[in-house]
């Protein structure tokens, strides 16, 4: 037969270092899930928060290419538009026009 050895009880130091091992470990676990490399819950907000942020920018960008499309209609199919924006960005005439300007340069 065989016999069970009767467990030694712990010295009060040897729980005390005990204990502080498994704070420790314990510890670690949490500042690993906290902050691991690419997997760790501040890595994963801070992509959250990326990801939210490109999507604000993505939404920005899709108004902004409607907006630009409508210009385009607008130049292509609006003979009135078209020439407005011709005079004022580009300051071109009709045939047989003349500009005037009587603007003071200091002359």
């Amino acid at each position: 037969m065989l016999r069970k050895k009767p467990k030694k009880k712990l010295t009060p130091l040897q729980e005390n270092r005990l204990l502080k091992i498994i704070i420790t470990l314990v510890v670690l676990t949490i500042a690993w899930l906290l902050f691991a490399p690419g997997s760790g819950v501040y890595s994963l907000v801070k992509q959250n928060n990326r990801m939210a942020e490109l999507e604000r920018q993505t939404e920005a960008l899709i108004k902004s290419n409607e907006e630009l499309q409508a210009e385009i209609e607008r130049l292509k199919h609006d003979q009135a538009y078209l020439e407005q924006v011709a005079r004022e960005k580009y300051g071109l005439l009709k045939k047989n026009e003349r500009v005037f300007d009587f603007s003071k340069d200091g002359d």
